[in-house]
């Protein structure tokens, strides 16, 4: 097992060289896809300089993947913001386990007064509005990496967003803000009384056949719950295989199927702030394509998990960040997400 990473805010530059591998493609088997476009939209991800890995599972199991450069189906590499998805899922299964007793409990009952600095009316906010970005913190992330980064570079990542301002009642405003989902990393800790590291390892990675993670912590050891996962793709497609199949994997189930249909909900508009989602559960985005549902899990610079219910389809995507700058990420996540949505989806329509 890898010990836990110091959360980094530079990438480490990797060498690009393509190569593709597809499974079989035997349409009869699976008379549903149309795999002349979905090999033309594979065809179209090649011209996307920063793809790393481009996976479709459909039907309980994987009709297609191709890796390119650095990447590979076990290669494990920053999800970024993918990060948040799973979080939420953590909580689910910590309300499970009972070391928490609804998402309506209040940050008043887990902020550490000794240690943290947190005002009555801050103390009210809910589990639940940090999962669904309403916590009503001053915050700016959306727009620019500078909020994200000045976060990182704090003294203290906690009582950093503690000392934010309210600019709006908890509930009421859609605001993304990793810091929030931070503190989600940082209840569970102190709830279940060992690392969020250790506590997936034990509750969600082991029990659905992932052996191992990476994960980057805070400068007080929290493991970073806004941003800090390394995964391979064939671990994202696990972790969308378990929201699929509504908290069973394999016939296990590992977290309830009531939190998992309720965290992929509606909960919030997002204001239009983002393409291709309309609106926010708990940590997921969700969206429609030509009335067909879909929820995502959505990483800076084009980290993806793609599901598809009523399709049974699962689409995981990921792009280095190298070297690039934040416009560049901004391009090639549009680029990789608009594939999946208009290109791949309608493959199987």
């Amino acid at each position: 097992m890898k010990k836990s990473k110091i959360l980094l805010v530079s990438l480490i530059a990797s060498l690009f060289v393509v190569f593709t591998i597809s499974c079989s493609e035997d349409s009869s088997s699976k008379p549903e896809v149309n795999y002349k476009k979905l090999n033309e939209a594979f065809s179209s991800a090649q011209q996307i300089e920063s793809i790393t890995s481009l996976v479709v599972f459909h039907n309980d199991t994987i009709i297609k993947e191709a890796f390119y450069g650095s990447g590979g189906a076990d290669v494990r590499q920053g999800v970024r913001s993918v990060t948040k998805s799973v979080m939420s899922i953590l909580i689910g299964i910590a309300i499970d386990k009972g070391y928490l007793t609804s998402i309506d409990q209040t940050l008043g009952e887990f902020i550490d007064t000794s240690v943290y600095t947190i005002t009555p009316e801050k103390s009210s906010i809910k589990i639940s509005h940090l999962l669904s970005m309403t916590s009503g913190f001053e915050w700016d992330e959306l727009t620019s990496v500078l909020g994200y980064n000045q976060w990182v570079l704090a003294d203290n990542q906690v009582q950093y967003l503690l000392d934010k301002p309210l600019t709006s009642e908890p509930g009421q405003l859609f605001t993304y803000n990793s810091a929030g989902t931070h503190l989600l990393s940082y209840i569970i800790t102190k709830e279940s009384g060992i690392s969020t590291y250790e506590f997936s390892l034990q509750y969600l990675f082991n029990p659905i056949d992932i052996e191992e993670v990476d994960w980057y912590v805070d400068k007080q050891g929290y493991c970073n719950g806004g941003a800090g996962l390394i995964f391979t793709p064939h671990d994202m497609i696990k972790i969308g295989q378990l929201v699929l199949n509504h908290g069973i994997y394999k016939g296990k189930t590992i977290v309830s199927s009531d939190y998992i249909d309720i965290s992929t909900q509606t909960k919030i508009s997002t204001g239009n702030t983002m393409n291709f989602a309309s609106s926010y559960g708990y940590c997921w985005w969700l969206g429609q394509k030509d009335e067909i549902d879909y929820v995502f899990a959505n990483g800076y610079g084009g980290q993806f998990i793609v599901i598809v219910p009523s399709l049974e389809l699962i689409v995981v995507a990921t792009n280095s960040l190298s070297g690039v700058t934040s416009s560049v990420a901004n391009e090639q996540w549009y680029r990789t997400l608009e594939l999946i949505i208009n290109s791949i989806i309608p493959s199987f329509n």
